[in-house]
């Protein structure tokens, strides 16, 4: 920030397109590590914004998932999502995530140990249950939230979500069953997509090398027409008329 003189988002995502440029490195050490290693977690900015939306934060997430199999968890604050606006601003954004990433996804509820997050369970399995949290909110955001829900609830049919407590530990072996199954799907659905993709992608480089090249060969053609063919005459300006 004081390099750059920026504010912290900017900092944020300068920071990031830094780290993508070097990101070949992390690869690197992934692979030196992965013989050795069951899972490798990455920790991405708390910006959900900046890391999600940017180009970067697709570059870091395309890159990892066309090298290794790659599953998405999305970390909530259990007891700030009491609150059904909240809860459902974080459902927004898991969704968001999802479809913006289009990898296997995990929504992980922690700080357990302080909140159950049986709650939000419920609130995702039965939207009745959830317009009667909103009963008393009767304000345009309680209103809004309330037609949300209707809209999530297909989304919430294909979600894995675990509990989980950093502090006691309760929930983990959960998670990672969570992540062992996104693997599987990963390797189902995902991988062959993504193959396609890049297979995609190269096709098109390559018709457009090919292109460029076309492009070439006829420019240098249509340079080698404009040439004077050997053993003509050549006439000048300037005759006298006795050379005429």
């Amino acid at each position: 920030m004081k390099q750059y003189n920026l504010g912290p988002n900017g900092g944020i995502l300068t920071a990031l397109n830094l780290f993508t440029t070097k990101f070949d490195q992390v690869l690197d050490l992934l692979a030196k590590r992965a013989p050795t290693l069951d899972y490798v977690l990455l920790d991405t900015p708390g910006q959900i914004e900046i890391f999600t939306w940017s180009a970067s934060g697709s570059i870091i997430t395309d890159t990892l998932a066309a090298t290794s199999p790659t599953v998405i968890t999305y970390i909530i604050d259990t007891p700030r999502s009491v609150s059904p606006a909240t809860f459902m601003s974080n459902m927004l954004y898991a969704c968001s995530i999802l479809y913006k990433t289009k990898l296997p996804f995990v929504l992980v509820f922690n700080k357990t140990d302080v909140v159950s997050h049986d709650f939000a369970v419920e609130w995702m399995q039965d939207f009745e249950v959830f317009q009667k949290a909103l009963e008393e909110d009767t304000t345009y955001m309680g209103t809004l939230v309330n037609s949300m829900c209707l809209v999530l609830e297909e989304f919430y049919k294909h979600l894995r979500v675990v509990g989980v407590s950093a502090v006691t530990g309760e929930g983990m072996e959960e998670l990672f069953r969570a992540v062992d199954e996104a693997v599987e799907e990963y390797h189902k659905e995902y991988k062959p997509e993504i193959e396609r993709m890049l297979l995609e992608k190269q096709a098109k480089e390559e018709q457009k090398r090919q292109e460029s090249l076309q492009k070439l060969m006829k420019d240098m053609n249509l340079e080698k027409g404009k040439e004077v063919p050997m053993g003509l005459p050549v006439v000048t300006g300037n005759q006298s008329d006795e050379d005429m």
